[in-house]
């Protein structure tokens, strides 16, 4: 499987900002979601060509973890600081939970209704930049104001790897995820055993027993203003499910 890392350039089965993401009935996800990259599995698995997945960054949350706030609300499919959709035959995202599962426009306090406006800004400007120069550039919030060009992901393709994401929180239902390295205790201390000898970092990922393989990864701040440390995207061709998680440093 092809594997890149700190990609500056954009290969021929990726569309930047794309349109038209989300199924028609479910077009209210676009009030939850900006829209980043959408790359062909094609690129990675050669089996998969046409199938494209669009690499996406919530809006939510303004602080903590996706989820956080609306656990009455998750299924099978979504949990805190997880997202899964299928990946339609028209290569729409159709999300496997509901609209419950956002906050949206019900975020209480200034300061969040000022991070859903700053995000949707900031990733207007880049998509400008896109369209005027060929290249991605970010606003990120902790910088000086000013667009910096960035990579336009941080990984294609590769292995699995081992972060805060795979030990955060439960997944939610439909998936497994089971760590072969295993641990070790010292006294009141636990401490993860070596798995650089192990595919996929140690990491097996799975939904009824098919796998998933990672597809991408990328801070949001090469995208937008401000997110998690690490957008992290699989897939599982069987079921054509594209599952998301955070990876916060």
């Amino acid at each position: 499987m092809i594997h890149h890392t700190d990609l500056q350039d954009l290969l021929p089965g990726m569309v930047p900002f794309p349109a038209d993401v989300f199924p028609a009935d479910q077009a209210w996800l676009g009030q939850h979601f900006l829209p980043l990259l959408k790359i062909d599995l094609g690129e990675l698995r050669p089996e998969l060509a046409g199938q494209m997945a669009t690499l996406l960054c919530p809006i939510e949350p303004y602080e903590g973890c996706i989820g956080d706030d609306t656990t009455a609300h998750h299924n099978a499919f979504t949990g805190i600081n997880w997202i899964a959709f299928e990946l339609t035959a028209a290569n729409e995202m159709r999300f496997l939970g509901t609209q419950d599962y956002f906050l949206g426009e019900a975020v209480e306090g200034e300061e969040a209704r000022a991070h859903i406006v700053e995000m949707r800004e900031s990733h207007a400007k880049a998509r400008a930049h896109f369209l005027q120069h060929g290249r991605l550039a970010s606003c990120s919030r902790y910088g000086e104001g000013e667009l910096d060009e960035q990579a336009w992901l941080q990984q294609l393709g590769g292995p699995i790897w081992f972060g805060n994401w795979s030990d955060y929180a439960p997944l939610p239902a439909a998936f497994q995820l089971q760590d072969l390295a295993g641990y070790r205790q010292r006294g009141s201390l636990r401490f993860r055993n070596d798995s650089s000898h192990l595919p996929d970092d140690g990491l097996q990922l799975t939904r009824d027993g098919h796998a998933f393989f990672h597809v991408a990864s990328v801070p949001a701040s090469h995208w937008v203003a401000a997110g998690a440390d690490a957008i992290v995207m699989f897939y599982e061709p069987h079921s054509r499910t594209v599952l998301f998680t955070f990876d916060w440093s």
